[in-house]
């Protein structure tokens, strides 16, 4: 039987998450069967033409966690049953749930609910330690993003999320986060011998 992978990768607005999905993705691909996730609330975007409504949230964090079902298991038919298939999940229902609180204000409890249920092997908190570039979606802008960060990284303290910081220019970034990954790749495989 396969063991799927998930590798959360949070944080705010424009702080990298997209990016650093698909090349971990692409970087990883050569090895095992890997896939990049992409955020569903985009999806959701280009397909109504608007922004969900508050009633939609459960949904859109619903729909992420489908999509990484949907993924893993396209992968795991290609690949025969491979030892290892990785997933890396641009945003996660804990990206929805904090972003769902900014942007309506209050909480869902149901939506805090799937959130909290946080169950990824590896979290990866992309940091905003470079300047703000637009991404084609309408952006609150570099003020919101800093709040949004200061939320995301107490919402992980709270519900005691380990994570591992994804700093410092791409290719940083980049090789921080393939030795975060090699790591539990290693220590799955140690386990799997025990």
């Amino acid at each position: 039987m396969s063991d799927v992978l998930r590798i959360a990768i949070v944080g705010a607005e424009c702080s990298g998450k997209t990016s650093l999905a698909q090349s971990l993705a692409d970087a990883f691909s050569k090895e095992y069967p890997s896939v990049y996730v992409p955020e569903y609330l985009r999806l959701f975007v280009d397909q109504e033409n608007r922004t969900p409504r508050p009633d939609e949230q459960v949904g859109i964090a619903q729909e992420q966690q489908s999509l990484e079902r949907t993924l893993a298991n396209d992968l795991i038919k290609q690949h025969s049953n491979p030892e290892f298939v990785l997933l890396f999940c641009d945003t996660t229902p804990l990206m929805t749930c904090i972003y769902s609180e900014v942007v309506f204000g209050g909480s869902n409890p149901e939506l805090f609910k799937i959130a909290q249920a946080h169950d990824y092997d590896l979290t990866i908190f992309t940091q905003i330690d470079f300047p703000w570039q637009e991404d084609g979606l309408q952006r609150d802008g570099p003020v919101a993003q800093t709040k949004v960060h200061f939320r995301v990284k107490a919402r992980l303290e709270e519900l005691q999320i380990p994570y591992e910081s994804a700093f410092g220019h791409p290719e940083q970034r980049l090789k921080k986060t393939q030795d975060s990954v090699r790591a539990l790749l290693a220590k799955r495989k140690a386990q799997k011998t025990i």
